[in-house]
């Protein structure tokens, strides 16, 4: 009988082999998965032994990653900003540096609570990661998270009835900003900004995910100036919009967002990795928020 030290370096040495990024981290994912223990615990028994279904269990998912499966979906969850979500073929993955938005959106909100109710829509909610952070961190805000699919609405209501927010959250379908039954006073959008040429040529875990979401035409843009477009009749007054975009789209935007809000005020704030990634549009210029 092997023991979970001998497993996980030979998981570990599984994925080298085939270039997987993270591999030690994976293999340690992995294996707490299939041994259903924390992570301290993996190391304080590394020489307890793992018996035949354990084996068999890792055996599997590691068949499927070394095909290039991304391990989220492998394992059907992801960690993002300290909760567990679902996650399936039918969405994107939540990335660490979405995590930039949600922190900025509740400094935002945080802001502007001392005046009224906060009215947030997250449009292109996907696995409803970002509403649901914003629900737990602001229970007095009304979100609205919105999406086009019914299987990706499908995902966002299992993860947000799991985090009990389903009071402040209400999920709709449709076009953007369309569905909105009211003006918002802020927007939260990770919309597909990939340009379409740009996508074959990403690592391979990327081609599982739903081409949908991450494809945003030829300069990635697609989705973002229709929002924008949309946003002058949904955005209230002192209204602030976060886009998650590529560095090199802002100053395209920015000459959008001058054309529709010529009175509105832009920043830029960086991700984890120290990137400029979400494009902040204050409505109300200096005097906002």
């Amino acid at each position: 009988m092997a023991t979970i030290r001998e497993i996980l370096l030979q998981t570990r040495e599984n994925l080298e082999a085939v270039g997987i990024p993270d591999a030690r981290l994976e293999s340690e994912v992995m294996v707490m998965n299939v041994m259903r223990m924390p992570r301290q615990d993996l190391f304080a028994h590394q020489e307890d032994g793992v018996n035949f279904q354990q084996e068999q269990g890792l055996s599997q998912i590691v068949e499927r990653r070394l095909k290039r499966e991304p391990l989220a979906y492998i394992l059907a969850y992801k960690e993002f900003y300290g909760v567990n979500l679902l996650v399936n073929s039918n969405v994107l993955i939540p990335r660490p540096e979405t995590e930039t938005m949600v922190e900025h959106a509740l400094f935002m909100a945080l802001m502007g609570m001392e005046t009224r109710e906060l009215v947030i829509a997250d449009v292109g909610t996907g696995t409803g990661a970002i509403a649901i952070n914003l629900a737990i961190h602001l229970p007095a805000a009304r979100i609205y998270a919105l999406d086009t699919e019914d299987a990706v609405l499908d995902v966002a209501a299992h993860n947000i009835r799991s985090h009990n927010v389903a009071d402040r959250i209400k999920l709709a379908k449709g076009d953007l900003l369309e569905p909105l039954p009211e003006s918002v006073d802020l927007i939260v959008a990770n919309l597909p900004y990939v340009p379409t040429s740009r996508i074959p040529t990403l690592q391979p875990e990327i081609q599982w995910e739903p081409s949908a979401a991450l494809d945003g035409g030829d300069d990635g843009l697609d989705l973002i100036r229709r929002l924008l477009y949309q946003a002058p009749d949904k955005l209230s007054e002192n209204g602030i919009i976060l886009l998650e975009m590529d560095p090199e789209q802002f100053p395209d935007a920015a000459e959008l967002v001058n054309q529709l809000f010529p009175e509105a005020t832009t920043s830029v704030e960086q991700d984890l990795a120290h990137m400029d990634r979400v494009f902040v549009i204050n409505r109300a210029g200096e005097e906002g928020y």
